[in-house]
């Protein structure tokens, strides 16, 4: 289907050009109800919004026959080639696990699809949605649940399949009695103990920058010597490994604003200079056995570090040194929660953590906020005599 723009009465039309089920060529005229002065442009931008709309033109199908999951397969495969390899992974395993297996059974066409069946659905998940255990899902899966939904049938809504997206305005029901991970501010002494149970580790150079500088894990772990300038004392992000189904390694960061040049500071540089010394007897040594990937945290092959096994090592360390359960992203909200310590803005803080959204910087500050409260009510304590 190819869809161009024709003029008629001083309006702008759609022509849509396209075989139907039987081969034939026909065209149909969209109005626009915009018209041609000034709106040209607009509706150019636009072409593709009407191709998907009109798409079920070739296949001769009417809305009524479209069932939810043959339009989801047709969604999933497409969405597939607009995201990043391990995003899609992660969606792809939603789908499969979750919304799939719920909605085979009753095999509801895509314009019954209502409100109250989403709502349901998602009760369903928050109380039994766990396929391993039979418990409930986590509110955050949950919310990645709904997020496919909505996406899925925003598409569906585009293309005027379905009168309004049924998943708009639906809330995620709380998961009770199940403990909701909540997201570790640190105070700087806290940050310090974290510190402390990593000192002389080989973690210890990866944690430090995680804390210090804000940065996440896939980052850090994807840090390239060839980023790194010993003579302007900088580094750069610039590559990135991450893992969902599989380890990734990629030469961009999760967004545009993710890309960002850090000075580097002296205590920094002295452990990085002693890091590459120790890399390059390590290369000596192994020689054609070292992967010289140029990753700066590597094992002593020069591998890379699968992000799941930082991972467990992170948790298991924190956990044996009794301290506070806490994620490797935590170190990036506690490097926050410091700087508004520290008398940072948010807007500071959102620059130096790379935040593409204020509201994401302003959600920390919320939790950092109600820490920093409490603290502030123990000092009053005692303050009058009464």
């Amino acid at each position: 289907m190819t869809a161009s723009i024709q003029v008629k009465n001083g309006y702008l039309y759609v022509i849509l050009a396209y075989k139907d089920p039987s081969g034939k060529r026909r065209r149909k005229w969209v109005s626009t109800g915009l018209k041609e002065k000034g709106n040209k442009m607009y509706v150019r931008t636009r072409l593709e919004e009407y191709i998907e709309k009109y798409s079920y033109l070739e296949s001769g199908k009417i809305l009524g026959d479209v069932y939810f999951l043959e339009y989801l397969e047709e969604w999933s495969r497409k969405y597939s080639t607009q995201v990043q390899q391990n995003t899609w992974e992660t969606y792809s395993g939603i789908i499969e696990a979750h919304i799939i297996p719920y909605f085979t059974p009753p095999n509801y066409r895509l314009e019954e699809i209502t409100p109250r069946i989403i709502y349901e659905f998602y009760e369903y998940l928050t109380e039994r949605g766990n396929l391993l255990t039979g418990k409930g899902l986590s509110t955050s899966s949950v919310k990645k649940v709904s997020t496919i939904m909505n996406l899925c049938l925003r598409s569906a809504l585009i293309k005027g399949m379905i009168p309004l997206n049924p998943v708009i305005g639906i809330p995620i029901p709380k998961c009770e009695g199940r403990k909701q991970h909540k997201h570790v501010c640190t105070t700087k002494e806290e940050a310090q103990a974290v510190l402390n149970v990593f000192r002389g580790s080989p973690f210890q150079l990866f944690v430090y920058m995680c804390l210090f500088y804000g940065l996440r894990k896939s980052e850090v772990l994807g840090l390239k010597w060839k980023y790194v300038d010993f003579d302007s004392d900088s580094f750069q992000i610039r590559s990135v490994i991450t893992k969902s189904l599989t380890v990734i390694e990629k030469d961009s960061p999760k967004t545009d604003e993710s890309e960002a040049t850090y000075e580097l500071l002296p205590d920094f540089r002295e452990m990085l200079i002693k890091l590459k010394s120790e890399q390059k007897e390590k290369k000596q040594l192994l020689g054609s056995d070292y992967h010289d990937y140029g990753y700066v945290f590597c094992k002593d092959d020069g591998s890379y570090y699968r992000p799941d096994c930082i991972y467990r090592t992170f948790v298991n360390m924190i956990k044996k040194a009794g301290l506070e359960k806490m994620r490797i992203h935590d170190l990036r909200h506690s490097a926050a929660s410091v700087l508004f310590d520290l008398g940072w803005d948010i807007e500071k803080v959102k620059s130096w953590l790379r935040h593409r959204n204020i509201e994401t910087t302003s959600n920390i500050y919320i939790h950092y906020n109600h820490k920093h409260i409490k603290k502030l009510a123990e000092e009053l304590k005692g303050l009058y005599e009464m």
